[in-house]
């Protein structure tokens, strides 16, 4: 009998098994990843977080700041803006440093180069709130909701416009923060295989999504 064989007819129904149940693990491990590189995959996983209303229309329209998609979300909130869907576009006012202005020949803060990029969508400055949030408050998020309440706690419909992944979290913070009479929407900057946000890991939203609902 050749040595190959009399190795294989010596191995266990145990060790096959294992051995069956370790390349099934690693094809579907392999599948896993491969599916998970494809937008329209992970546009899928984010479904469950995306809440977005396509006719909101209020008074004002405010920005979740940061992120690498703060720029899409401005493109949107420009868009309501030149619908007449919103009066004025809410930010959060980060003086940060954003990188230097060779124009201006000073560091640009990031509140003054988002004002600069709504001004080239044509967004006059006149039409930009700026909102200080509470730098030591750990929720980010609601920071920013309980800043535009505590500077427009008479406004009765607010749009808040935020990434796919974030739009359910958002519009709980500022649902939760403001009072039952103020209509709060969600508007999304993208569709969720769109979105600059889509290749981050999506799982974190998913842990943030529960610790808002617990907390806020």
């Amino acid at each position: 009998m050749p040595e190959n064989d009399l190795e294989h007819s010596h191995r266990s129904p145990s060790d096959l098994r294992w051995r069956r149940r370790f390349w099934v693990l690693f094809a579907v491990t392999l599948a896993g990843f491969l599916a998970s590189s494809s937008a329209t995959v992970r546009g899928w996983v984010i479904t469950p977080l995306y809440v977005h209303d396509p006719d909101a229309a209020g008074e004002i329209a405010y920005v979740m700041a940061d992120g690498p998609a703060t720029w899409e979300r401005l493109r949107a909130a420009a868009d309501l803006f030149h619908m007449h869907r919103i009066e004025k576009v809410g930010l959060l006012n980060e003086q940060r440093s954003s990188g230097y202005n060779f124009v201006r020949k000073a560091s640009d803060t990031r509140l003054q180069r988002e004002i600069d990029f709504l001004a080239m969508l044509g967004v006059p400055a006149s039409a930009i709130v700026a909102f200080d949030a509470d730098s030591s408050d750990w929720l980010s998020s609601r920071s920013e909701a309980v800043a535009v309440h505590r500077e427009w706690p008479g406004v009765k419909r607010l749009v808040v416009v935020t990434s796919p992944p974030h739009t359910r979290r958002s519009r709980l913070c500022f649902e939760r923060v403001f009072p039952a009479e103020t209509s709060v929407v969600a508007y999304s900057a993208t569709a969720p295989a769109e979105s600059a946000e889509t290749y981050l890991p999506i799982w974190v939203e998913y842990v943030k999504l529960t610790v808002y609902w617990l907390l806020v």
